[in-house]
């Protein structure tokens, strides 16, 4: 018989409250499990997307809002950094970010449009 080979070192758990923190701060951000997965029979499934529906009609003016503000903010560091002649590879690496939370605020806006516009 082989003896059961022993267990590898295991990596320090980070604490509770850090992991809370960083679940907190991701579904600040992004909707990250808001909707469920229908499962059941015809019935259930429809309930569970009629609750998505509402969660999604909900959330998503706060997703756009928050995306869009973030977006002005780094707008405003960019054309600060441009207008104090800092150099250009700072200013481009700071708009990469920007043009990233431009294109999320966009398209929570527009999904928060459709669900609003598309309410039963």
């Amino acid at each position: 018989m082989h003896p059961t080979p022993p267990n590898p070192p295991q990596a320090e758990a980070p604490s509770p409250a850090a992991a809370a923190h960083g679940g907190l701060l991701k579904r600040y951000l992004l909707p990250v499990g808001l909707c469920d997965e229908p499962r059941g029979d015809v019935f259930l499934a429809h309930a569970v997307r009629r609750r998505n529906l509402h969660r999604l009609r909900r959330w998503m003016p706060h997703y756009a809002r928050v995306h869009g503000v973030l977006a002005l903010l780094l707008l405003g560091v960019c054309n600060t950094a441009e207008a104090t002649e800092v150099s250009g590879w700072l200013v481009a690496a700071a708009a990469v970010p920007t043009a990233g939370e431009v294109v999320l605020a966009i398209v929570f806006g527009c999904v928060a449009a459709v669900l609003h516009l598309g309410h039963d």
